[in-house]
């Protein structure tokens, strides 16, 4: 397959696939609903909605944003998600397969799997969690599972792991309770000081196994990095979000997954600035030689 189709193929199962994103976000944090059944319905009137009014972005720009039987307004949240799980799983296909067009390579194939389901998870995560300020444990237990035992069957995924001992294997699992630890024990640090320094939850439960879940995948050195970054990326947003509406309440997952993706994404450039840029950069403002 030619590689700009592929990538046009790519984005398009992206809009597919968000719009089961926009169910998952939904259902997950409402009890009793599960994300198979039934059928996509209208929140308000309870209708079901039928296929030719649940194509991606397209239905919702037809419909203009309403419900064929109630006339509901449908939240802009639905082509949103789906137009971001296009551009991000466009995005991961050009990030691994730019280099060759191989797209009957193993290893690209299952990165690219690997990839579109972080991207998945973290895209779930974040808007639930901006509605409801809950991660659910279906997407963080769950992955820490699939992280371990993804990490145990392929070990080449932790390249940094390798040499540890004589048995791949095994590498790859001391790997993910590296990252697991990493991510886990920083942000869980954080929530007792917090604790301890405001008198009340700093950070929830949630947001320590959202780490856990991510550094099972991403290591334990760039999962320091997705919480500094993810630290940066909130207190951007929370001095904006304090000024408008004076609530110094955000939630937190939504910037985790913002520094993850910038890691998966923008890995070797994030890195480049930290041990090369920021060095000369810090140089010339104090003037050194």
């Amino acid at each position: 397959m030619p590689y700009d189709l592929a990538i046009i193929f790519i984005f398009g199962f992206g809009l597919m696939v968000g719009s089961f994103f926009n169910v998952c976000i939904y259902r997950l944090p409402r009890e009793g609903l599960s994300v198979v059944k039934p059928r996509s319905f209208c929140p308000q009137c309870q209708n079901l909605i039928y296929w030719y009014d649940n194509i991606p972005v397209v239905s919702f720009l037809i419909l203009r944003g309403r419900c064929r039987s109630c006339g509901a307004t449908i939240s802009w949240r639905y082509p949103l998600v789906e137009i971001m799980t296009a551009l991000l799983f466009a995005g991961a296909g050009y990030l691994i397969f730019k280099t060759t067009a191989d797209f009957t390579s193993f290893r690209h194939c299952l990165k690219f799997i690997i990839y579109i389901y972080l991207l998945g998870a973290l895209i779930i995560t974040t808007f639930i969690d901006f509605e409801f300020r809950i991660i659910p444990d279906e997407i963080s237990l769950w992955g820490i599972v699939v992280g371990l035992v993804f990490s145990i069957i392929f070990p080449w995924w932790h390249p940094a792991a390798e040499g540890l001992t004589k048995i791949a294997a095994l590498n790859g699992f001391i790997a993910a309770l590296g990252g697991l630890g990493a991510g886990g024990g920083i942000i869980y640090l954080v929530r007792i000081i917090g604790k301890f320094v405001f008198k009340k939850e700093a950070m929830g439960l949630g947001d320590v196994k959202l780490m856990v879940f991510l550094g099972t995948f991403l290591g334990w050195r760039d999962i320091i990095w997705v919480f500094l970054l993810g630290c940066i990326f909130g207190s951007v947003f929370g001095i904006i979000s304090w000024l408008i509406t004076k609530d110094r309440y955000i939630a937190f997952g939504p910037f985790l997954a913002l520094g993850a993706v910038a890691m998966m994404f923008f890995k070797e450039e994030i890195y480049y600035f930290i041990y090369n840029t920021y060095p000369n950069i810090m140089k010339d403002i104090l003037l050194i030689q």
